[in-house]
């Protein structure tokens, strides 16, 4: 299989790794479960995000494995060779924020049950986690797309727009005892909601790039 195959099937991955729900029906089942559906579903959060990463590590290192074919092919490495290094260390320092920390769904799910106080630092990185990825990636990508047009495989800006915000940890945790919990229903919703908008732009520029570089 060549890199561009591998690089399809890193997409096609996407329906797999990129696990969506929403808020309302988790919070109505959450309540009728008396909580025991919040808990399958924060381990499904911890998964996907494990999940989504590492479909990324592999996403970010065959589009670099392709974009050196194609400079290859058209007699340009040396002109692309001190870009192509910058995405490869982009890659790295990318890949080694993705996987700082045990962040095992199982372990961390059971010490949320086993001691309460430890779900809210799963949310801290929950949020935290997705925000630092998109930022990697959003960057990783502005210098695919020059590398690309450099390469003359496309003209256009490949757009991955920043949407998980930066959450407060200390303004939320605060909120959240101050409001007897209220505000933590917020918070849920949140580290639902901020990753499915996340993936949603996933699935509008990644078949781009795959076209770009099948063309």
């Amino acid at each position: 299989m060549d890199n561009i195959n591998y690089l399809e099937a890193d997409v096609r991955q996407r329906s797999t790794t990129d696990w969506q729900t929403t808020f309302w029906p988790t919070f109505f089942l959450s309540i009728i479960t008396c909580g025991i559906y919040w808990f399958y579903v924060l381990y499904k959060l911890l998964e996907r995000r494990e999940q989504h990463f590492e479909r990324m590590v592999s996403f970010r290192t065959h589009l670099i494995d392709v974009l050196k074919e194609k400079a290859e092919a058209a007699g340009k490495t040396a002109e692309v060779q001190a870009d192509l290094t910058e995405l490869e260390g982009m890659n790295l320092d990318a890949t080694n924020r993705d996987r700082t920390g045990e962040k095992s769904p199982v372990l961390w799910l059971v010490l949320s049950i086993v001691v309460g106080v430890v779900v809210y630092y799963v949310y801290y990185f929950l949020n935290d986690d997705f925000r630092a990825h998109e930022a990697n990636e959003h960057d990783f990508m502005l210098k695919s797309s020059e590398v690309m047009n450099k390469l003359g495989i496309s003209t256009e800006q490949i757009m991955t727009p920043v949407v998980v915000p930066e959450r407060k940890f200390i303004t939320f945790l605060l909120l959240s005892i101050i409001t007897c919990g209220i505000y933590g229903i917020y918070w849920i919703y949140t580290l639902i909601t901020d990753p499915n908008y996340h993936f949603d732009n996933h699935g509008i520029w990644e078949p781009q790039v795959l076209a770009m570089v099948q063309s």
